[in-house]
């Protein structure tokens, strides 16, 4: 039997299931959590208003729990694939949920896809990294320099004025689909006012672009 995967929950979601991209919603017990899934035969296109829907479903699901893992667009496993992947990972899966509890995320975007592209070439080129490594060290340096990139300059000071807020934060540099990313994780408890000091950020920097609170994507472990 095949399942479509919406997320990975802490709890069981309080009200009704509801439905998912067109069948009703069921939870399953899995090692550390519990697993919210629709029976489906197939991958579901991806197309903008699929995308549009799962995310309503993930979000509806993240106000009803303390904690939720996202899962990726378009994963649909057997039950025996789940059971083999999620098997002994119950101090991974818990570690995952305490990261999240509570919390949600904020999107902040640069207008202009190509300065985090060519921050990043400029940095391989000023680190050597089409040179070969001078030590395994040296290797290992560079490839995590490279695996968790730091904001671009323009970030700075929205980085300094909404720092107290800031539980944790992910950087994705430009690509071609779509321009410098900066997301911070934020108690949810203090969302409110993460929005309203972000919101007069924004009004003075018209180059960037806020939205949220979403329920944490950026921050969640691929588990599936």
């Amino acid at each position: 039997m095949a399942w479509y995967v919406f997320a990975l929950v802490d709890r069981v979601p309080s009200g009704p299931p509801g439905k998912g991209l067109g069948n009703r919603l069921s939870v399953r017990k899995i090692p550390g959590g519990l697993l919210v899934v629709e029976q489906r035969a197939d991958v579901p296109p991806v197309e903008f208003g699929t995308l549009q829907k799962h995310q309503a479903v993930i979000t509806r699901l993240a106000e009803s729990v303390p904690a939720i893992l996202p899962v990726r667009f378009g994963t649909l496993l057997e039950t025996d694939e789940i059971d083999e992947a999620l098997q002994e990972r119950d101090g991974e899966i818990a570690e995952a949920f305490d990261f999240v509890r509570d919390r949600v995320q904020f999107t902040w975007r640069r207008k202009g896809r190509h300065e985090g592209r060519r921050r990043i070439e400029g940095t391989r080129r000023r680190e050597g990294t089409d040179r070969s490594p001078a030590s395994g060290t040296d290797y290992l340096r560079r490839a995590a320099r490279l695996a968790n990139p730091s904001p671009t300059g323009a970030f700075r000071a929205l980085r300094s004025k909404l720092a107290p807020l800031v539980v944790a934060e992910r950087f994705q540099p430009a690509t071609p689909a779509a321009p410098d990313s900066l997301y911070h994780l934020v108690e949810r408890s203090t969302a409110a006012r993460y929005a309203m000091v972000g919101g007069a950020l924004r009004e003075g920097n018209p180059q960037f672009t806020m939205t949220g609170p979403f329920p944490p994507f950026a921050f969640a472990p691929e588990i599936l």
